[in-house]
């Protein structure tokens, strides 16, 4: 019988909650598998952010983080960051625009899922099902301590043209509270006209945009500027929100 902490049962435990971070689709991915296991100094902080057991599960009690998003979203800037965060005692909510109506002429179809769920991904295949918990709309800077804006292609350039969600952003960083964006999800920032003056990092093929706003683009894993904080890619993870908690407890 292996013994709880002997290496075979160490690393079952890890598959196992990796599980909990994807499910299986056989199209062009980003494997949080790989990613958390790969010999890199970023992807090994990763890899302690997703699966060491939490330092103070108190650390956040009672602070209120929203995790701005729709479809389209790249899951594990979801689910790593919602683990973490609860772990240590905050309360999440995924934060998401209604669906709303379209012209037919736009030939848009959305599955009655949608009202209530966001469709997560990972690069180019569709992963699961994320539960939201208040709609844009409802949101109000003041019930919340901190927002994060992940990333995937397709989340930030619905929400980019949503003004609720450039909003929101908006006046969490005039609240003076921590506002993040992770990979694409500074695209957000972009439309809301949160950037000019500012230092701001992204992922690589989105920093020229970052500069065409008017910020001062560094390459990266994580720029703090201000109350402002972001990232560039899903091993990064780990250092945005190492940034938010330092505000947060502050």
């Amino acid at each position: 019988m292996n013994k709880p902490h002997d290496p075979i049962s160490v690393h079952n435990a890890a598959l196992g909650r990796m599980q909990q971070f994807m499910t299986s689709s056989p199209v062009p991915s980003i494997s949080t598998e790989l990613l958390a296991t790969a010999d890199g100094e970023l992807n090994r902080e990763l890899h302690s952010f997703l699966f060491d057991p939490p330092s103070n599960p108190n650390l956040l009690k009672g602070k209120r983080i929203a995790i701005c998003c729709t479809n389209g979203v790249e899951e594990v800037e979801v689910t790593g960051s919602m683990r973490w965060l609860t772990e240590h005692g905050a309360t999440v909510h995924i934060v998401s625009p209604r669906i709303g109506e379209f012209p037919p002429s736009l030939g848009l179809r959305f599955p009655p899922q949608c009202a209530t769920h966001v469709l997560a991904i990972r690069l180019m295949e569709n992963a699961g099902w994320l539960k939201i918990d208040c709609h844009l709309d409802q949101a109000r800077v003041a019930d919340y301590d901190a927002v994060l804006a992940p990333g995937g292609c397709w989340n930030p350039d619905f929400l980019r043209a949503d003004k609720l969600a450039q909003a929101f952003l908006r006046d969490m960083h005039a609240a003076g509270k921590p506002t993040c964006a992770i990979c694409h999800g500074q695209w957000v920032m972009v439309s809301a006209k949160m950037l000019k003056g500012k230092k701001a990092t992204a992922v690589w093929n989105i920093q020229i945009d970052l500069e065409n706003a008017g910020a001062t683009v560094l390459d990266e894993p994580c720029v703090v500027d201000g109350n402002l904080i972001t990232a560039r890619f899903p091993y990064d993870l780990p250092r945005l929100i190492k940034a938010m908690v330092a505000q947060l407890v502050k």
